[in-house]
């Protein structure tokens, strides 16, 4: 709808709507759209703000000025898990977000130009941080610059809400109607006449029509002059079920654009530890992959990458992990040689021990060639790695 529509419905020729009417309408309609998006959007933003940004040193995870940058202190006024969700917000509501770094702190720009070129680095300008505009220009190389999708997932979700929000609007406006009371009082002009008439309409409707509502079981008294004709509406067709049907497809849909499963984006618990593998395979991979590449490039540089110096945003501690339940699992990762004990224990959540021991591999001798078994006694448990 636009101004125009807007200006004569709400005050040209329907003159029964006014402004307070149009104003519910239209709220009503966008309300549910806002919150499918708000509610996909944080909890892609949340899920990313839960991951492990790790630096890595000539290819050893090492916890340095530039881990502590990222995972704890980007910059005075934000956490790490703050910074994060507000550049992933601005990043799926914008399709597209930036980082700067000033005085050796991070910032997620609330709001920026980006000039683009083809052959020479992109110049971003007109940059701004909360409440403060920076009068200088920044090159692609010196910010950290991110797009989500060639195409605008939230743009497209608007088009498709068009319609489908004012059914919701209108089945929600039929819920509230449903066994209202509406009636027509007529008067005779007579009755309207007399010099106590505004008085005695006043005692009507609030001694008489307003416990006639509000009860179970009434009766109406009228005196002369008054007819009062009932045209209710009872037993709509619309039910709390059907209004929940309406408002999961539009969460529904939120879902299809950021690619979180159905089930997970309306809070359905079956089967949550394969639909939350999807979620991560999906929706949230890719953010983090191109996230780390950009951040690699940017901070790094092609020479330090060589070296095994390079960013990586680790997703697995974003799964709630039972060590209880992975014991058998942890075993056999441990007797194939594939973890040391200090890394099955990073990975399960819990702070490596740091010994000599825990740091070496093992392996069972059911793991040997095959031709070696033969020489191998029985009396032999494993043999260390």
């Amino acid at each position: 709808m636009n101004m125009t529509d807007y200006f004569l419905k709400a005050f040209g020729r329907q003159s029964t709507i006014n402004v307070k009417t149009q104003i519910a309408e239209e709220f009503t309609e966008v309300f549910f759209k806002e919150l499918a998006t708000a509610c996909a959007i944080n909890m892609i933003a949340n899920t990313i703000g839960k991951c492990e940004i790790r630096t890595f040193v000539e290819g050893t995870p090492t916890r340095g000025a530039e881990y502590y940058l990222w995972n704890y202190a980007p910059n005075p006024n934000e956490n790490s898990s703050d910074f994060m969700q507000h550049f992933i917000s601005n990043l799926c509501y914008e399709n597209e977000a930036l980082i700067i770094e000033m005085n050796g702190y991070l910032y997620v720009a609330d709001s920026f130009n980006r000039r683009k070129y083809a052959f020479y680095e992109d110049v971003f300008s007109n940059i701004t941080v909360g409440d403060l505009t920076l009068q200088r220009s920044y090159t692609s190389r010196e910010v950290i610059y991110m797009q989500l999708n060639n195409i605008d997932a939230r743009q497209r979700l608007e088009g498709s809400y068009t319609n489908y929000g004012k059914t919701i609007a209108k089945a929600v406006r039929n819920m509230l109607r449903q066994n209202t009371h509406k009636g027509i009082l007529n008067i005779d002009a007579q009755t309207s006449q007399r010099p106590d008439f505004n008085e005695k309409l006043k005692e009507l409707m609030n001694e008489r029509f307003k416990p006639f509502y509000e009860g179970g079981n009434a009766v109406l008294p009228l005196t002369q002059g008054y007819t009062y004709t009932d045209v209710s509406t009872q037993g709509t067709s619309e039910t709390p079920a059907n209004l929940n049907e309406r408002i999961n497809y539009e969460f529904e849909m939120a879902g299809r654009a950021w690619r979180i499963p159905k089930a997970l984006v309306l809070g359905d618990v079956v089967e949550v530890e394969k639909i939350t593998k999807n979620f991560l395979t999906f929706a949230i991979d890719p953010i983090t992959e191109k996230l780390g590449e950009e951040t690699t490039r940017k901070r790094y540089g092609e020479a330090e990458f060589c070296k095994g110096n390079y960013i990586d945003i680790n997703t697995n501690c974003i799964q709630h992990i039972d060590i209880f339940e992975q014991a058998t699992n942890s075993d056999k990762l441990l007797s194939s040689g594939l973890y040391c004990i200090d890394e099955l224990r990073t990975k399960l959540g819990d702070t490596a021990i740091e010994s000599d021991w825990s740091q070496k591999h093992y392996i069972t001798k059911n793991y040997a060639e095959a031709k070696k078994m033969a020489h191998l006694g029985d009396t032999e448990g494993g043999a260390e790695k």
